[in-house]
């Protein structure tokens, strides 16, 4: 008789973080349901990771060694709970949770934070959940079990990793990968900087309740503007598929100012000085990654300016930060220590 496989005492997971290109907004709800949304992303070497391990006194444990505040903290407690309750853990764990990135980034954080711990804890039970099945349940437990205000995008990038297309509809969400040619794919990394934007108050919630209640309502100028960013969204997948990267900065800058105007608190002051100061130094085109109020700002130069532009901005204080593109989506594996 074949031995029952032993259960494992701590299964670990890494989901990664993601860069949207176009369409940000356009997959937050009601807008999906009333006219669909598309979005243009790639996963990055940057993650989240869990690790979930059997308790013995009945307690949940959590640690997040990567926090030093008790309102971050206090927040990935209740991300562990729900995620506990919801897939049924055991009574007692010990969960540790950390990022690369710290939470407000808008690289889709707390997202792929929900994503590894899922599929960690799905992983330690013995129950291993589908891509779609762990990005759906990803997206309830954030944006009804939480709470939290937000699209769609950030669970289904962090499950599938990569390059994707991503639709959303009334009937649910595809995610299409994107074949990219090599050529293409490192003169677009080559071309690409993530700088830290300056962050006066991130209020993300805030302008995503906005956004939601001027969807909600209809108004037509919100309608618009995330008519146009679905739209930019097709056309950036278009030009990235033909390897048009001068065109695909120009979409990218076109979406960045059509989704400062999507709701009050998107850009301010500082941020609008940044990306005028990039562009000044050469940057083709760029956009704040994420909701909002801060994060990074991820900016497109040519290929031979990108040494120069790096100094510039380093001797302006804004120095940038590197990243690289990943295929791989959320990954478990069983560790016995």
């Amino acid at each position: 008789m074949t031995a029952a496989p032993a259960t494992p005492h701590v299964v670990h997971a890494r989901a990664p973080l993601r860069i949207s290109f176009a369409g940000g907004g356009t997959d937050v709800p009601p807008y999906p349901q009333q006219a669909g949304g598309a979005v243009l992303s790639a996963t990055i070497d940057w993650a989240a990771y869990a690790s979930v391990r059997r308790g013995d006194d009945g307690a949940v444990h959590l640690s997040s060694p990567d926090l030093s505040t008790a309102a971050a903290i206090s927040g990935r407690q209740q991300l562990a709970r729900v995620v506990l309750d919801d897939l049924g853990g055991p009574d007692g764990a010990e969960v540790v949770l950390s990022c690369d990135a710290p939470p407000g980034s808008g690289l889709g954080s707390s997202s792929s934070l929900i994503v590894a711990m899922a599929a960690a804890l799905a992983d330690l039970q013995g129950t291993p959940l589908g891509p779609y099945e762990l990005a759906d349940r990803a997206v309830r437990l954030e944006r009804r079990d939480l709470g939290v205000p937000g699209g769609l995008q950030d669970q289904y990038a962090a499950t599938f990793g990569g390059f994707n297309f991503i639709e959303f509809t009334g009937d649910g969400v595809l995610v299409h990968p994107l074949r990219l040619r090599s050529d293409v794919l490192a003169e677009l990394h080559g071309s690409l900087v993530l700088v830290p934007a300056p962050v006066t108050s991130r209020r993300s919630s805030g302008i995503l309740t906005r956004q939601i209640e001027a969807t909600r309502s209809r108004e037509a100028d919100t309608m618009a503007r995330l008519d146009r960013l679905k739209g930019l969204a097709i056309e950036l997948r278009t030009k990235l598929l033909r390897g048009d990267l001068t065109g695909f900065a120009d979409v990218l800058h076109e979406n960045w100012q059509a989704k400062r105007q999507l709701a009050q608190g998107i850009t301010n002051d500082e941020i609008d000085d940044l990306y005028a100061t990039a562009r000044d130094l050469g940057a083709l085109g760029g956009k704040l990654l994420g909701a909002g109020g801060g994060g990074y700002l991820l900016l497109m130069v040519p290929f031979e300016r990108r040494g120069g532009f790096i100094r510039e901005l380093r001797d302006r204080g804004a120095p940038p930060v590197s990243f690289s593109f990943t295929d791989g989506g959320v990954r478990t594996w069983r560790a016995r220590s």
